[in-house]
């Protein structure tokens, strides 16, 4: 004889309960999503950061071996350096200058910027920092207030390497610091340290705002904005 089992039929999820896991699923993407992509460009930052207070520290060095003057922000005619890639010679930016203080390509490279630069010639709107060029063969000695005196900074555009007092438009090429880090930027500052800085943008053009003195960043040497 035999016995039937009284287990029924092994039971498939429903339309509505897989919706229902579907719609929980949802809802923790959503909610988790935003804190990797936060968690990502904290870690971005922290990295642009560290390229900046290197670059800070390389121009330092620079500074002691130039009779106490900051490098030039372009090139002068005709003045070659060995490109920072190694091969032939470069117009002597700021960028050639400092490099062999710092010795890596890889700080003129924000991680948060869409371009790398090469350490050629080609190329110069690929370096994602730009330099104070207020602070251009000045003599380190004139700075007023140098831990809040920007020398450098994040920046986008065109033409990034060279940073004005204000954001500086010159036919299509837009210099302006970038607020790529959580609507931030990072800077350093002519003692050669290194911080981020929310930064605010213009609502009729949309372009970003530099700091200024009331933000307790100076852009003169002369401690003024």
């Amino acid at each position: 004889m035999h016995c039937k089992s009284n287990k029924g039929p092994k039971g498939a999820f429903t339309l509505i309960e897989l919706l229902v896991v579907i719609a929980i699923i949802s809802i923790l993407a959503s909610i988790l999503f935003p804190v990797f992509a936060k968690a990502r460009e904290n870690a971005r930052r922290a990295s642009c950061t560290s390229n900046l207070k290197q670059l800070g520290l390389g121009m330092m060095m620079y500074i002691q071996d130039y009779d106490g003057k900051f490098s030039n922000i372009g090139w002068a005619e005709n003045e070659k350096l060995a490109c920072p890639s190694g091969s032939g010679m470069c117009s002597a930016s700021w960028m050639v200058r400092v490099y062999p203080y710092v010795k890596s390509l890889q700080v003129f490279s924000c991680p948060s910027f869409d371009r790398t630069w090469a350490g050629k010639n080609q190329g110069t709107g690929d370096v994602a920092y730009g330099l104070n060029t207020n602070l251009a063969l000045k003599n380190e000695s004139t700075i007023e207030k140098p831990s809040q005196t920007i020398m450098m900074a994040d920046m986008k555009g065109t033409y990034t390497y060279a940073l004005y007092k204000n954001n500086h438009y010159d036919g299509d090429k837009w210099r302006e610091i970038a607020d790529r880090h959580l609507d931030g930027s990072v800077l350093n500052f002519a003692d050669g340290h290194a911080k981020w800085m929310r930064i605010a943008r213009d609502s009729s053009n949309g372009h970003t705002l530099p700091p200024q003195a009331a933000q307790g960043v100076y852009w003169l040497p002369a401690g003024t904005s």
